[in-house]
């Protein structure tokens, strides 16, 4: 399967747009109303689930995190659970800014970001998978955790 989800990122290689967003606090802000989860795009999910966790912000990060059922919050029953992983998440997903560097289709109409996360003067890049789910709303499924471990790790 790994091998299948290679391939196929290399093919769409040729297909990948390269684009820079910088954070601003103003840029993104989550949606009005709190039953409204996920975001309109992909590329937006990705800017609040950055702006949720830079914000400390464990309601509004868990309307942003989830899989093709739905936001992880309404989808994993023991909300002490996704609370506890959110807060290792915001940890390692600290950053002063932000930039997309290039977007790439995945398999089952997901997208791939690859998304440049400056702490200080350590930059780190690392790849957030998005999925869309219910009602056409997109949701940070997964990132690559290894990649941010400097971040982590620093206190």
């Amino acid at each position: 399967m790994k091998k299948l989800a290679i391939v196929v990122l290399l093919v769409f290689a040729g297909c990948r747009r390269q684009v820079q967003v910088t954070s601003t606090p103003t840029a993104i802000t989550p949606p009005a109303s709190a039953n409204v989860t996920g975001a309109a795009t992909a590329r937006e999910a990705v800017q609040l689930f950055l702006a949720t966790a830079k914000a400390q912000d464990l309601q509004a990060m868990g309307n942003i995190w989830g899989s093709a059922a739905g936001p992880a919050r309404a989808t994993i029953g023991d909300q002490e659970r996704v609370e506890k992983h959110l807060i290792v998440l915001m940890k390692c997903l600290r950053h002063d800014t932000y930039s997309i560097m290039g977007e790439t289709p995945a398999a089952g109409g997901e997208r791939v970001f690859n998304v440049e996360l400056r702490l200080g003067s350590l930059p780190l890049r690392s790849d957030f998978t998005t999925t869309q789910g219910p009602a056409s709303r997109w949701y940070v499924r997964t990132f690559d955790f290894e990649k941010l471990q400097q971040i982590c790790q620093r206190r």
